[in-house]
């Protein structure tokens, strides 16, 4: 864990691991289905983690909105601006919830899972 980067770098590269993964599996590239299992705990985890990520976005947000430190290039409002974006954020916990619940089941259902090798065909 590099805790040298800003939260954006890190938030980047997490968004790039998961066009990599896209990419990786877009031609059928597991090999077995305990890969899929494997990915789908990971996925799962990150998951699990993103509610505080945005916990700590939302703080931020409105720290920065009590402290009139928001400037808009857009020249909206600012503290409309922040007040929207916890909004939103808001709206998206519960549905990450229900995904984290959809991917605890996927998790645990690929964690069974076993392939044929085909040294078992002897």
């Amino acid at each position: 864990m590099d805790l040298s980067k800003t939260p954006g770098q890190l938030a980047n590269e997490a968004a790039d691991a998961i066009r990599a993964l896209n990419h990786k599996t877009l031609n059928d590239s597991y090999e077995h289905p305990p890969a899929v299992g494997e990915t789908a705990y990971a996925l799962r985890t990150l998951i699990e983690r993103m509610p505080q990520a945005l916990e700590q976005m939302e703080r931020a947000l409105l720290d920065f909105g009590s402290t009139n430190a928001i400037r808009m290039d857009d020249g909206t409002e600012p503290t409309a601006a922040a007040a929207e974006c916890v909004a939103a954020i808001a709206v998206a916990q519960p549905l990450l919830k229900q995904l984290q619940a959809e991917l605890a089941i996927v998790s645990a259902r690929t964690s069974h899972m076993g392939g044929h090798w085909p040294e078992d065909d002897d």
